[in-house]
């Protein structure tokens, strides 16, 4: 059910239960939150897009959801489209379809009526195979490979022992699969174990925002899929 006002001039305002309209559930959209947008008819065909603006139960205003092919050539999801956007730890899914084209690079798409809404852990623990550089306190970079990741952190395994322990300072440069360098990362360990020649290492991120935003959106991607 939904409530509507009705008013005329000179009488108090009326509140009515209209049955033919299904109530929305809000969606908690901030400006700047990761949609990630797909194609139902070709689901290899994805990308992710910021949210600009959006009014409950009539639009939301998203930047173009392009796929990048090449460095000159890009292609754009349009007509239906199959949505998913983290929102204080809830995950919610649903369809929608391209209304119009505000200007070059926003796009008004439809409210959805319906949707699917997941309870999401916080941080997520992706498994990945990222060659990684460690810069330890002295500077020297040290080869590592990073085993998993999430918004909060990474586990490390180095192919050697690494002197460091618990609460030391390191920053991390790699590369995400999805293609997006993060550089100097920095961080702090939280658990350490060397087994023989090996070291392994889990650690926290306490890096710049928006080099921390680079592997949260890569998380909520692999996440979706």
């Amino acid at each position: 059910m939904v409530l509507k006002i009705t008013w005329k001039q000179g009488e108090p305002l009326r509140w009515n239960v209209d049955p033919d309209e299904p109530e929305r559930i809000r969606i908690p959209l901030k400006i700047d939150d990761v949609m990630v947008v797909r194609s139902p008819a070709a689901p290899a065909r994805i990308t992710s897009c910021k949210v600009v603006g959006a009014w409950h139960g009539r639009f939301i205003l998203i930047t173009e959801p392009a796929i990048k092919i090449s460095e000159r050539l890009s292609a754009v999801l349009d007509q239906n489209l199959l949505c998913s956007c983290l929102c204080e730890d809830y995950l919610y899914i649903f369809y929608s379809r391209y209304r119009n084209r505000l200007m070059d690079d926003i796009v008004c798409i439809e409210y959805p009526r319906e949707m699917e809404v997941r309870r999401i852990r916080e941080h997520t623990r992706i498994k990945v195979d990222i060659d990684t550089r460690v810069f330890l306190g002295n500077g020297e970079p040290v080869s590592a490979r990073m085993i998993d990741i999430s918004r909060g952190g990474c586990r490390l395994a180095f192919n050697q022992r690494v002197r460091m322990t618990k609460g030391s300072s390191l920053s991390l440069t790699f590369e995400l699969p999805n293609e997006i360098p993060v550089e100097n990362l920095e961080a702090v360990v939280a658990k350490i174990k060397q087994v023989n020649r090996t070291t392994e290492a889990g650690v926290s991120f306490n890096g710049e925002e928006k080099e921390i935003c680079k592997v949260a959106d890569f998380c909520e991607i692999c996440r979706f899929l």
